[in-house]
């Protein structure tokens, strides 16, 4: 008999998202997909997800608590999974149209998970003429950004004929962990963790030992400045106690403009475009709004921290950098040359190295320590709000034969007092926007999703280059042109003369 495997212990990362999870907050991510043609039938689309889910074992495991609450809690298989519990099949009412999609989104997205199950739900949509759509929620502390978008991921393939997967011969025997054993495990961790953080220090320090004292005072300093209270944030109205309920609100544009859009400033990433653009509609927003426009606005930008062999696993390995957005910079070449700047300072700086080390600490502090670590982190003015982008595919994806359309994602508004998030996915050439906001501080959020497109269209994008066309191949001969070819070498040969000219000088020697 194997040896039963140790449960995985949640991060500090996936802590802070727990620990955020009160009252009206939410924090779950996820999106809406929208697939072409006629949905399968709710049988079928059971039997997918069965399949898929046994290729991550994750979405069948819930949060198991330690006894006395010694260590963070562990992922354990949940003995009273049902796939039924988790996928649903709901219509939006005739004529189907996308306002009524997206206030359909609204309303799931307002309901939080249960955090007794495995924390993932996937909803389809039928009722939409020519199309239907997937509403796909799962919880932050479960799956990043940057490891797979959502629970909605898994089930997609790169071929309208799916991909072929070997499911295991033996059913899944749910393997729950025994209060014993979690005990007796948690008490180890609480030995060995500082440690092997200690062992990990030690040999940085060896590595470059001229730089190590120096880095960690400055990242000690930063640690204290984010702790009491991070850089200077403007009030705005964006910035309000917040009820349980959302409402979303979607634009798209093509990826090829953003990536041309770089050249205006030179150096520039698509992400800084993206910042650009977001501030220029949010200065559009306010003034529509008649609320007064800050100078800026500090966005929450996520970064992905994942080393190459983490790629492909779950959790969070994310740190952040907290962007100043120019509001009152009427240019936008000027705008986006000022967020490239800071931008590239920011990703170097002792304040992105101090937001990692506050959240990787808490993965060995003790409990009482986490929920103070990740208050510090979650002040309510450490930053207005959040701007995530994740890249995406850029090739076409299929679920179940039929071909995604467009995926919009949703951000959670976290902590309190964050009325608005913008989160932007790519996908097969295109950049998809879903903009989260609170029902009630932003019934006007679609004015927020029409001030992106405005904003789109203002940026000073160069022409695209024309490509050159390729040289057209000939064709091969034709057994009529061959024929042809030959009949006139013989024409040549019996018309050319006997006998050459002879030179005047050869017709005297004669």
């Amino acid at each position: 008999m194997a040896e039963a495997k140790s449960p995985e212990r949640l991060s500090g990362s996936d802590m802070s998202n727990l620990f955020a999870e009160r009252g009206p907050i939410h924090v779950h991510v996820g999106g809406t997909i929208i697939v072409e043609g006629a949905s399968p039938s709710y049988e079928q689309l059971i039997a997918h997800v069965e399949k898929r889910i046994t290729l991550i074992p994750r979405f069948r495991q819930r949060i198991v608590k330690i006894p006395l609450g010694i260590e963070n809690p562990v992922w354990g298989d949940d003995p009273q999974f049902d796939v039924r519990r988790h996928v649903r099949h709901v219509s939006v009412p005739k004529p189907g149209r996308m306002d009524q999609l997206r206030d359909l989104v609204g309303r799931v997205m307002s309901e939080p998970l249960d955090m007794e199950r495995p924390l993932w739900q996937l909803y389809m949509v039928e009722g939409m003429s020519g199309r239907h759509a997937f509403i796909s929620k799962t919880h932050h502390a479960l799956v990043d950004g940057v490891a797979a978008v959502d629970v909605g991921t898994i089930l997609l393939d790169a071929t309208k004929g799916g991909t072929r997967i070997k499911l295991p011969e033996a059913p899944w025997d749910p393997d729950e962990p025994s209060p014993t054993m979690l005990v007796t495990q948690a008490a180890s961790d609480r030995v060995r963790k500082p440690l092997r953080a200690a062992g990990r220090a030690a040999r940085n320090a060896v590595a470059m030992p001229s730089q190590t004292a120096a880095r960690v005072l400055r990242t000690a300093e930063a640690v204290t400045g984010l702790a009491s209270g991070g850089p200077r944030v403007p009030k705005s109205p964006l910035n309000v106690r917040i009820g349980r309920d959302r409402r979303v609100a979607w634009a798209r544009t093509d990826l090829e403009r953003l990536k041309r859009a770089r050249a205006i400033a030179e150096g520039s990433t698509v992400n800084d475009v993206i910042l650009s653009v977001a501030a220029g509609a949010l200065r559009r927003f306010l003034d529509r709004r008649g609320d007064p426009v800050p100078d800026y606005l500090v966005a929450l930008v996520p970064v992905s921290i994942r080393r190459p062999d983490e790629k492909g696993e779950l959790g969070n390995r994310i740190s952040t950098i907290m962007v100043r957005l120019p509001l009152t910079e009427p240019d936008p070449r000027r705008r986006l040359e000022r967020i490239r700047d800071e931008t590239k300072r920011l990703k170097e700086s002792d304040n992105a190295r101090a937001a990692s080390l506050i959240v990787e600490a808490t993965g060995w502090a003790p409990p009482t320590i986490n929920r103070l670590l990740s208050s510090a982190m979650a002040r309510p003015l450490l930053f207005n709000l959040v701007v995530s982008n994740v890249p995406g595919p850029q090739q076409p994806l299929y679920l179940l034969g039929r071909r995604l359309l467009a995926i919009y994602p949703f951000v959670p508004l976290s902590p309190q007092n964050h009325a608005v998030s913008i989160g932007m996915i790519s996908y097969d050439g295109r950049i998809f926007f879903g903009l989260a906001g609170d029902h009630d501080v932003v019934p006007d959020l679609d004015y927020l999703a029409e001030a992106l497109g405005e904003s789109l269209r203002e940026l000073p994008v160069p022409r695209a280059k024309p490509k050159k066309k390729p040289a057209a191949k000939k064709a091969p001969p034709t057994k009529a042109s061959r024929s042809k070819r030959a009949v006139a070498r013989v024409k040549a040969v019996a018309t050319k003369p006997a006998h050459p000219k002879r030179s005047a000088a050869g017709k005297r020697k004669r």
